[in-house]
């Protein structure tokens, strides 16, 4: 049996009480009151800046968003409905998206048409879901972005 993780969506093995990739708890199988329930406040940073792109008005921007809680997400791609939008035609309309968690930053591709890459030094790899930490160079597309979490 497996339990999908309520921050991440990851599928976990039932005898896991975290989740493997964002570090997220096991939900419990007793209900809570809300007052019960307490939130863990990260009160952090998360930073989205284009470092190369086709589209050269959007060089060298950076765009910050304040994540009050684990949880928060902050979507990329090349409708204007996302908080990044990136008008690279070879960028999906919803490409990616940011999740805050305790343990960082996770990067989770949304089932863009050309994938979601990762690049450490001069290699690239593509990702489906990621834990990146603290920060990570990112390509979708042509575009390469750096993400990173201030706390």
């Amino acid at each position: 049996m497996t339990w999908r993780c309520p921050v991440c969506g990851t599928e976990n093995r039932d005898d896991e009480l975290m989740c493997r990739v964002c570090g997220a708890y096991k939900p419990e199988a007793t209900t809570r009151k809300i007052s019960q329930v307490v939130k863990e406040a990260v009160s952090a940073v998360v930073a989205v800046e284009i470092l190369e792109s086709p589209i050269e008005t959007l060089v060298g921007r950076r765009f910050e968003f304040k994540a009050g809680s684990p949880g928060a997400v902050v979507t990329v791609g090349r409708a204007v409905e996302n908080n990044v939008v990136v008008p690279d035609p070879a960028v999906s309309r919803r490409h990616l998206r940011l999740i805050v968690t305790s343990n960082g930053i996770v990067v989770e591709d949304l089932g863009s048409s050309n994938g979601t890459y990762l690049i450490e030094g001069e290699k690239e790899r593509q990702i489906k879901v990621e834990n990146v930490g603290g920060g990570a160079l990112v390509r979708i597309g042509n575009t390469k972005l750096k993400v990173s979490l201030s706390r």
